[in-house]
């Protein structure tokens, strides 16, 4: 029986058609695993700061967006080099 991490629930639903291509890329490949990771964290807190009323929230959500599309930009990377 194969368990799938939480990280890498989001990125299942993003790309339903390559869920192949994700789960041997999380079984071969160190890297994939991490961003997957990162990219679930980076979910949580852009998630937190959308949310949040403190000053700084503005400023931390737009970081965060930025990174959130990096880690987008990489796994499709990712899921693209692996045809």
């Amino acid at each position: 029986m194969t368990v799938i991490k939480s990280s890498v629930f989001n990125i299942l639903e993003k790309f339903p058609g390559r869920i192949d291509d994700i789960k041997r890329l999380l079984r071969e490949n160190r890297d994939f695993q991490t961003i997957c990771e990162d990219y679930r964290r980076c979910a949580e807190a852009l998630n937190h700061w959308s949310q949040s009323n403190e000053k700084e929230a503005p400023i931390r959500r737009q970081e965060y967006e930025q990174l959130f599309q990096e880690l987008m930009d990489e796994i499709c990377l990712y899921l693209n080099n692996s045809d």
